[in-house]
């Protein structure tokens, strides 16, 4: 960008954010459409590594062939990923590293966003509350832990299992302003309850980020003191084996709100550990972090959402934050602009890749044209 433009950017945020309504506005302006630097945009709460690190053993590197069409156009495997905009991509098979590439100034220790796949981490976690008997089960209401939505029409009959699967009725729409809005806002405690129920809860699934931060409100207000970052850390991140800090990105620093439904930062590595714990059940370095039948229902198709138009065409929708492919052999959390963590149960594979958007590839095409060649 000219440095006359920067500046201009510049001056015009300063403006925007001389208000407090302006910030927000502001962040749309500098910002407008999140890239890998998002972790750079907002204050943070920082979440260890673990104190008993489990580094991923290295196999015999996978050798990723090109197909006819795509060796016509590109030399080598790297280089096709390069042209895709990918900026991390790492293959573990068989619980073993056996492709690793980083791309345009990432390594292996680069802090990397994973916009809507921090939901599947948020469900993780209250599969964790559950289990903790922080809470009785997914079936408890949302208005006993945050009483003061009873009196908005609908919210009395939500419970914690249909917010998480997106069925609350709730009225966001993440398609519209409302989703940037909600991703840059300063003040999420403000946002959180100024949305209107439309539909009988349990009926609709509507995809919004609004009811998974309902949800850290529900973790916030029964852990009192503890931050939901620390309970992350020691009830998941930790007992994973994470070999690197990652972070929670926070609406702000005075606000102090993590941002649950998109705003957790790792390693690509490190990420792929979440894919590790769900395709071996719930266990990870020989210890139970997740009840089996959570990882079951997780990966059961939702009978309300069903079947979902995404970036990858028509999939489906797991009950608890992860997409299934309509063919039934892989599952995956995946965020903006072609993030992914992607998992092949029968070919004990795990993808993880991160990029500048979505090239001119279909990701889950390829993820599964490679699992059958490991």
């Amino acid at each position: 960008m000219p440095r006359f433009l920067r500046r201009l950017r510049l001056v015009v945020t300063v403006l925007l954010g001389l208000t407090c309504n302006g910030c927000i506005y502001a962040r749309l302006f500098y910002f407008n459409d999140p890239n890998l630097d998002a972790p750079s945009y907002f204050d943070e709460r920082v979440v260890r590594a673990s104190t008993t690190p489990a580094p991923f053993v290295k196999g015999p590197e996978a050798k990723l062939e090109l197909t006819p069409k795509e060796r016509a156009r590109y030399r080598t495997f790297d280089e096709f990923l390069e042209s895709q905009g990918t900026r991390a991509f790492v293959v573990v098979h068989d619980d073993a590293v056996v492709y690793e590439r980083y791309f345009a100034g990432v390594t292996a220790s680069t802090e990397l966003p994973s916009f809507s796949m921090s939901k599947t981490y948020a469900a993780t976690l209250l599969a964790r509350a559950v289990s903790d008997g922080l809470l009785p089960s997914m079936d408890a209401k949302l208005v006993t832990y945050v009483p003061e939505l009873a009196a908005k029409p609908g919210y009395r009959d939500i419970t914690l299992d249909e917010l998480l699967r997106m069925t609350s009725g709730i009225d966001f729409d993440e398609t519209t302003i409302a989703g940037p809005l909600f991703y840059y806002t300063t003040d999420l405690r403000r946002m959180m309850h100024g949305y209107d129920v439309a539909w009988r809860p349990g009926t609709h699934y509507l995809y919004g980020s609004l009811n998974v931060q309902l949800l850290w409100e529900v973790l916030h207000r029964r852990l009192g003191d503890e931050t939901v970052t620390h309970y992350f850390e020691r009830q998941v991140w930790g007992p994973l084996g994470a070999t690197h800090a990652a972070s929670w990105s926070l609406d702000s620093d005075t606000s102090g709100i993590e941002k649950f439904s998109g705003g957790f930062n790792s390693t690509a590595r490190d990420h792929a550990r979440i894919g590790l714990l769900y395709l071996h059940g719930g266990l990870a370095n020989g210890r139970r972090i997740l009840p089996e039948e959570w990882v079951t229902r997780s990966l059961t198709p939702d009978p309300v959402a069903g079947l979902v138009h995404t970036t990858d065409d028509w999939v489906r929708r797991g009950r608890y934050q992860w997409f299934l492919t309509r063919n039934g052999r892989a599952f995956f959390a995946k965020g903006y602009e072609g993030q992914y963590i992607f998992v092949v149960p029968a070919k004990h594979a795990v993808f993880v890749r991160f990029g500048e958007g979505y090239g001119e590839t279909n990701w889950p095409s390829l993820f599964l044209r490679i699992a059958d060649r490991l």
